[in-house]
């Protein structure tokens, strides 16, 4: 990601760029179906709490994409329809995909005014070994928080692409020496949602769940607020301490927030960094959380760390159910 430059020929600000790097366990072909596919654009495209209701796909150079969906707007039960439009600038099957984007109407998505009426997005299929790699780029966005509010929205709609994709794909058998790089887990709460949304973000109450059977966290630090800062030492068994640091990117409670996770070394450098997003739903008797994890970055000594993050991740909420109510798990 960039930050705003200033074009000594112009008086408006360059921007603020968004990249997103996701790996999907699907061929190349079967992605940019997905992608182009007016049908299948609709099972996926939006953000979670969100549905396409019309959707017009691109063929060719100069083709207009429309997009209408609608949901619940963030941080309230509000429901709202929203527009999208863009022309098609580039189109080259199964590799490149390059087009327009501009909102309907930019206040029923809770962003002001921007001297951009459209921005560009450049999506280019990388595939390697059955898998595809998605090298997503939309610019320009006129303010940070327009485009990490951007970076959510896409997320959360890659999530329901990755579990999309295993759907249609109902006899791919994973890999077992693979090691993860998405992470998608549901967990139903017998607790009201404000309840189940304290626990995730009260660093008091966040402290004691975090964390695989037999790990504390002698210190939590969770600025919840968007912005704020997150930092976990999680101390293991034989007393080693493994130190996480984070930010939370949007906070909406009880309904839901994005936060970054990056596990540290000893010398307090990055190991692998994480996107999270986590989900709150009420439902009868409790509430369901919806936890999305994707993997930005790593290095060679990542690996090693990453092939437990499944089984990190559920040994945790079965301990956060510990503190609530009996937890079922629904995937």
């Amino acid at each position: 990601m960039s930050t705003a430059t200033i074009d000594p020929k112009q008086a408006t600000p360059v921007g603020y760029e968004l990249n997103i790097t996701r790996t999907f366990d699907a061929p190349r072909e079967l992605v940019w179906k997905a992608w182009t596919d007016a049908e299948m654009a609709k099972q996926w495209r939006g953000p979670r709490g969100f549905h396409v209701t019309d959707f017009v796909a691109p063929a060719t150079p100069g083709d207009i994409l429309l997009m209408a969906m609608e949901g619940h707007r963030p941080g309230s039960d509000k429901l709202v329809k929203l527009s999208l439009h863009g022309t098609t600038l580039e189109i080259k099957p199964p590799e490149l995909l390059v087009f327009t984007f501009g909102w309907g109407d930019r206040a029923a998505v809770g962003l002001e005014g921007s001297p951009f009426k459209e921005n560009v997005v450049t999506v280019r299929f990388e595939e390697r070994g059955g898998k595809t790699i998605m090298h997503f780029k939309q610019a320009p966005f006129a303010t940070e928080g327009e485009r990490d509010g951007h970076h959510g929205g896409w997320n959360s709609a890659f999530d329901r692409f990755a579990e999309f994709m295993l759907a249609e794909q109902p006899g791919r058998i994973p890999d077992p020496e693979d090691i993860p790089s998405e992470l998608h887990l549901k967990r139903f709460f017998a607790a009201p949602r404000e309840v189940v949304f304290d626990a995730w973000t009260k660093p008091e109450i966040l402290a004691q769940w975090w964390g695989p059977t037999g790990f504390t966290s002698p210190r939590c630090e969770f600025d919840a607020r968007g912005g704020g800062a997150i930092h976990i030492d999680m101390r293991a068994p034989d007393g080693t301490i493994y130190p996480m640091s984070g930010k939370v990117v949007e906070f909406y409670p009880p309904y839901r927030f994005h936060f970054t996770t990056s596990a540290l070394d000893k010398d307090g450098n990055t190991i692998f960094q994480n996107w999270n997003s986590v989900f709150f739903a009420e439902l009868e008797g409790g509430t369901e959380v919806v936890l999305d994890v994707h993997v930005m970055n790593q290095t060679d000594e990542a690996p090693q760390y990453l092939k437990d993050m499944k089984e990190g991740w559920n040994l945790s909420l079965y301990k956060l159910a510990d503190l609530l109510q009996p937890v079922t798990a629904t995937n």
